[in-house]
């Protein structure tokens, strides 16, 4: 196979699962190790892709977000351990933050707890919140049209007035480096002032997050869980995450 369809063929393969490892890549190819790591580091300098622990993974614009109904559709089932799981965390009569997205959405008709209170950013979270009977506040200010979340400066003040026991956060990319990450700024500042309001706090990772860097950092504080699946887990390069994260998940 010639240099260009080669390079074509895993560009290809990479765009359908995002992430491939070295022997999956020998696999789909045909081709031998050494030949297919010339090939990542040519791509990688040509920006294609990035060699990551054990494979590669495409490339994305740092401050690209698919809209929501993209995301929910992608990893439905993954994302549906997740919620439960998270879901499974919050106890009677707690006071809890639920961030704005596909997967802290999945985690609504999990919650079994009563007399709870839940604060929200996501205006899709609205209506499956009160179709549970479950009493709910909007913290205000401009909504995002890919996300349907509410961010800006009234989103902030309205937060602040609040002190959560459990807080629940989405996040687009988790990295050894780079920590975690989202493509929007205003989104990033939610989230971390949210982390900062609540007793414990939970950040919901599916699989395809894992070596993903987006525009803007979200500080990580003190005492915060990533709660993932039993995919991500499985993993090649989760042990080196796992040395670095606090995780729950992946034994439901």
């Amino acid at each position: 196979m010639i240099t260009e369809k080669r390079h074509e063929l895993i560009l290809t393969e990479l765009s359908k699962q995002d992430f491939l490892t070295l022997q999956e890549l020998i696999e789909r190819t045909g081709c031998s190790a050494s030949t297919i790591r010339r090939d990542l580091s040519k791509l990688q300098k040509f920006g294609k892709l990035k060699r990551v622990h054990g494979g590669a993974t495409l490339n994305q614009s740092s401050a690209l977000e698919p809209n929501l109904a993209d995301k929910r559709s992608t990893n439905l089932r993954e994302k549906q351990e997740i919620g439960r799981l998270a879901a499974s965390q919050i106890e009677n009569r707690d006071c809890v933050f639920l961030d704005a997205g596909s997967t802290t959405l999945e985690m609504i008709p999990y919650i079994k707890a009563s007399d709870i209170i839940v604060v929200t950013n996501g205006l899709t979270h609205v209506e499956e919140l009160l179709k549970h009977g479950i009493r709910t506040l909007i913290i205000g200010g401009e909504v995002k049209s890919t996300t349907f979340a509410t961010v800006g400066a009234s989103a902030l003040e309205t937060l602040r007035r609040y002190r959560f026991d459990k807080v629940f956060l989405g996040m687009n990319g988790i990295d050894l480096k780079y920590g975690l990450t989202t493509p929007d700024e205003q989104e990033a500042i939610i989230k971390h002032h949210a982390m900062q309001l609540g007793t414990q706090v939970y950040v919901l990772i599916d699989h395809d997050k894992y070596e993903k860097v987006y525009f803007a950092h979200v500080p990580l504080e003190e005492g915060v869980s990533i709660i993932t699946s039993k995919k991500a887990q499985s993993l090649k390069q989760f042990h080196l995450f796992a040395g670095q994260y606090n995780f729950i998940g992946g034994t439901l």
